[in-house]
């Protein structure tokens, strides 16, 4: 099983402006989606996961109606050149994100599904006042629940925040019971694969114990990675790709 991951695009076309960090390329991010789907395409995986920030609402302005509706824009964009894919695209938003909007523009996305025998879960967090992530309410009782049925088929989980490794200086990336979370994903032998975004710096895939974990750079930052994952029976091996020559 092949599956490949991008996240943080932080793109903005129909918003007007760009990211308050100037590193973020918000408006370059269409032409550099539209390259970067193609050669997705190209290596045939069986899953693409996107996990979070597809655009950047200024966040003083996150609820304001217009802001709304040019975001809505922006996703749709964003839905339309993911399209050409054939294969399952798993879509989470991010703290930049309005779930709202999200939902509006990609529907009740399924959450639990089966790709080349693989349980792919998807969990739709949020942060909490004080920028702090929390897995709480019926996301928590999803997570608890696929920790504790007796579904047989190994389980990739997707979130846009980070498990590990716990990352918190100057801004909290991981959720606030990261300990906890990850010490139930680390008893259950059927979970494999653990993918975030969000940490824009990103990190390596590492294993602790029987359980692979990833946090993948921003693609809205060059040189514009993403990375495919090829999973066997024995192990996971992750190759980094971007579109540019890293600096």
């Amino acid at each position: 099983m092949k599956i490949a991951h991008i996240s943080d695009f932080h793109l903005r076309h129909h918003l007007p402006g760009t990211s308050e960090l100037p590193q973020r390329l918000s408006r370059q991010m269409p032409d550099l989606l539209v390259e970067a789907v193609e050669q997705i395409r190209a290596g045939s995986p069986d899953l693409v996961a996107v996990t979070g920030d597809l655009v950047d609402y200024p966040l003083d302005r996150l609820h304001a109606p217009d802001t709304v509706a040019l975001g809505e824009k922006d996703l749709s964009l964003i839905r339309e050149i993911f399209s050409p894919l054939s294969v399952p695209v798993a879509f989470l938003y991010g703290n930049h994100d309005h779930p709202d909007a999200f939902r509006k523009v990609f529907g009740r996305l399924p959450s639990d599904f089966d790709v080349a025998g693989h349980r792919i879960l998807l969990f739709f967090d949020n942060e909490a006042e004080d920028h702090v992530p929390e897995r709480i309410g019926k996301e928590r009782e999803r997570f608890l629940a696929a920790l504790s049925d007796d579904d047989p088929r190994p389980q990739v989980h997707l979130q846009h925040y980070l498990i590990a490794p716990e990352h918190n200086g100057g801004y909290p990336y991981a959720y606030r019971d990261a300990g906890s979370l990850k010490a139930v994903l680390l008893k259950d032998p059927r979970v494999r694969l653990v993918l975030s975004g969000h940490y824009h710096r990103g990190e390596p895939l590492f294993r602790e114990g029987g359980v692979y974990f990833s946090t993948v750079s921003a693609f809205g930052e060059p040189p514009h990675p993403y990375r495919t994952y090829t999973l066997t029976a024995e192990r996971i091996v992750q190759t980094e790709r971007s579109l540019r020559p890293p600096a």
